[in-house]
């Protein structure tokens, strides 16, 4: 729900800040996912392999937002983001 909210805002605030939510969005997940193929067992190659793919595809999703036009979020806005997307995955992972 609190990502749907701030998706919402983000789209009617027009089509370069929505593109600037999406672009710190991917850069966020990116480096989450990373740290993710640092805590896995190194003989698990098969879901390196997926997590590593997973990883260049929010890149991939960044840089198309960026060149579409995509500004950077100012620094309390990212900071804001990281502190919202911590909040949803601890609720997720407690409920």
């Amino acid at each position: 729900a609190g990502a749907f909210a701030l998706g919402t805002v983000a789209g009617l605030m027009g089509d370069r800040t929505s593109l600037a939510f999406v672009r710190e969005t991917e850069a966020q997940v990116e480096a989450h996912l990373h740290r993710h193929s640092q805590e896995l067992p190194p003989n698990d190659a098969r879901s390196l392999a997926i997590v590593t793919q997973m990883k260049a595809d929010e890149a991939t999703h960044a840089e198309q937002a960026t060149k579409l036009g995509a500004p950077k979020l100012p620094k309390p806005v990212q900071l804001t983001m990281k502190a919202s997307a911590k909040i949803m995955t601890l609720t997720a992972y407690y409920f």
